[in-house]
C-alpha cells in the first residue's frame, strides 16, 4: 500500500505546483516573483528506505508482577460521619507498589471522630453485597481502622 500511495501523492503534487516560474502581480507599485524551489518535486516519486521496523519492546515494571499479583479479594468496608456506609472490592495487593491492601488502607484511611475503614477476605464473606446501601459490615474482619470501628 505505501508504494501506492508515494507515486500518487507525486503526481497529485507534481500537477499542482505546476511549472513555479510564474509571476503574480498583487498591486500596479509592487509585484511578486517566485522563484522555482532549488529541489524539484519529482524527487518525492522516489521511496525513500529507511530501517527496517521493529517493534519497540514492552517497558518491564520495576518488580516482577508474578510476585504481588493479586489472588484474593478485599471487601473494603467504610463508615463516614454523615454518608451511608459502603463498601468496594479490592486486590490484595497495589500492582504499581506491590504493597498489600491491608498495608496500604493502615496508612490512609481517615482516622477522626466518627470514621471506620473495616477491611476483610472476600471468601470469608460469600454472598457479601459491596454494592448494597447501606453495605453491610463485614465478618472476620482482617484491619480496622478508626474510633468508630
Amino acid at each position: 500500500m505505501r508504494r501506492f500511495i508515494l507515486p500518487i501523492s507525486a503526481i497529485l503534487l507534481t500537477a499542482a505546483c505546476g511549472s513555479g516560474n510564474t509571476t503574480h502581480s498583487t498591486s500596479a507599485s509592487t509585484a511578486v516573483s517566485s522563484k522555482p524551489l532549488a529541489k524539484s518535486h519529482g524527487s518525492a516519486a522516489k521511496p525513500t528506505h529507511s530501517a527496517p521496523h521493529t517493534a519497540k519492546p514492552k517497558p518491564q515494571p520495576s518488580r516482577s508482577s508474578k510476585t504481588c499479583s493479586p489472588t484474593r479479594d478485599v471487601i473494603v468496608w467504610m463508615k463516614t460521619p454523615g454518608v451511608t456506609d459502603s463498601a468496594q472490592t479490592l486486590g490484595n495487593y497495589n500492582l504499581a507498589t506491590c504493597e498489600s491492601t491491608f498495608k496500604y488502607l493502615q496508612e490512609t484511611s481517615p482516622t477522626g471522630a466518627g470514621n471506620c475503614t473495616e477491611a476483610a477476605w472476600a471468601s470469608d464473606n460469600p454472598g457479601y453485597n459491596a454494592d448494597a446501601d447501606p453495605a453491610p459490615r463485614p465478618k472476620k474482619v482482617q484491619v480496622a481502622i478508626g474510633p468508630a470501628c
